[in-house]
């Protein structure tokens, strides 16, 4: 869930198309090679590659969501899909070359408007979800095609799954269901950890209280404003990820235990997943 922030971070991992048939003469007459081999390249790439649209519907999985860039052709809306593109938004430095969760910040400011705008509900009722804001920048060779766009797509994730999107929009306007709202279970393995699934499997941790930070409150101060907050409530948090601080929806979340839990879960770990 983009919603709130994770110990660790997870990868991110770089797609591109691209497609340039044969130069020849015949077609380039007295272009230089590199002018025609270019505008083939342009040419020649499917239409939906020259600029995502706002409204599109996407079949993806969660490693395409982590991707920095994504090319796969859209679908029906009236098909399986996993994310929409809620918002295309001309890219600036802070979105593409700042760091961290200054990046993240961003982008989510940039993306806010289009993504509150297909999700609905308020601020509180949308920190109680899955659904999260994924985020793609143009190829390597969009961007030699000068493509200077930023694509923001609403996604419903959790537990490394994407799962489909369904429902008019606004989405939460009639309030979320149980497969839309967020619980808890740990991860197993070794290292204690735990995890963000739906509410309608199996879990172990449910929410118990949403805290709204104050206001003008950085989000450098988050996780220990969170702890603060849920120390008299169970002491098991977790708190807004920069995205959602960007966009607007700033919370500090306490759980609690839904049975005997024999080893400390820890601090709810989620990383970025677009």
């Amino acid at each position: 869930m983009r919603g709130f922030m994770v110990a660790v971070a997870l990868s991110v991992t770089m797609v591109s198309v691209a497609g340039c048939g044969p130069w020849s003469s015949d077609s380039a007459s007295n272009e230089p090679r590199s002018q025609a081999s270019a505008k083939a390249t342009e040419s020649a790439a499917p239409a939906y590659l020259a600029k995502p649209k706002v409204g599109d519907c996407h079949a993806l999985t969660v490693k395409d969501i982590r991707a920095d860039s994504e090319t796969k052709k859209p679908v029906p809306c009236s098909k399986r899909h996993t994310t929409v593109t809620v918002a295309v938004v001309t890219a600036t430095k802070a979105t593409t070359s700042g760091k961290d969760d200054a990046r993240t910040f961003a982008v989510g400011e940039a993306c806010g408007p289009g993504f509150t705008k297909v999700l609905g509900g308020d601020s509180k009722t949308r920190a109680k979800t899955l659904y999260s804001l994924a985020w793609f920048n143009p190829t390597k060779e969009q961007k030699a095609n000068g493509a200077k766009w930023l694509r923001c797509d609403l996604a419903l994730t959790a537990a490394n799954h994407a799962f489909p999107i369904t429902g008019k929009e606004p989405l939460l306007d009639d309030g979320p269901t149980k497969a839309e709202l967020a619980c808890g279970r740990l991860a197993g393995g070794e290292k204690a950890a735990w995890i963000f699934v739906p509410c309608t499997t199996k879990h172990q941790f449910v929410l118990t209280d949403l805290i709204a930070a104050d206001p003008g409150t950085s989000y450098k101060d988050a996780e220990k404003l969170a702890k603060k907050a849920c120390l008299l409530k169970g002491g098991l948090y977790s708190w807004s990820h920069a995205d959602q601080w960007g966009i607007g929806d700033r919370w500090y979340s306490c759980w609690e235990a839904t049975e005997p839990i024999t080893q400390d879960p820890g601090v709810l770990a989620l990383g970025k997943l677009g």
